[in-house]
C-alpha cells in the first residue's frame, strides 16, 4: 500500500457507561493497472474512560494510527463531534 489512507472513527457509550473507539482504514489498491480495489480494515478497536472527551479521542486515534505504522499515511484529520 504506498498511497494515501482514508479513516473513519466512531465513538459510542454501552448501558453500562463503557464508551468504546473503532478505528477503519480505506484505500484503493491497483494491482493492476487501470484496475482499482477498494480496501477496508479495521485498524483499531479500544475502550474509553470517556468517550465524549475530544482530546481523548483525538489521542486513541493517533495511537491506533501510530501502531500500526500509518501515521505519515493519513494526510487531513476533520472531527465531527456531535454534543448529545
Amino acid at each position: 500500500m504506498s498511497g494515501a489512507i482514508n479513516v473513519t472513527c466512531d465513538r459510542w457509550q454501552a448501558s453500562n457507561t463503557d464508551g468504546y473507539f473503532a478505528v477503519t482504514g480505506h484505500w484503493i489498491e491497483e494491482n493492476i493497472p487501470t484496475v482499482w480495489e477498494l480496501k477496508s480494515a479495521l485498524l483499531g478497536f479500544t475502550k474509553l474512560n470517556n468517550a465524549r472527551n475530544s482530546k481523548r479521542l483525538g489521542g486513541a486515534l493517533f495511537k491506533v494510527l501510530d501502531h500500526v505504522g500509518i501515521v505519515h499515511k493519513v494526510l487531513l484529520i476533520y472531527a465531527i463531534i456531535d454534543g448529545s
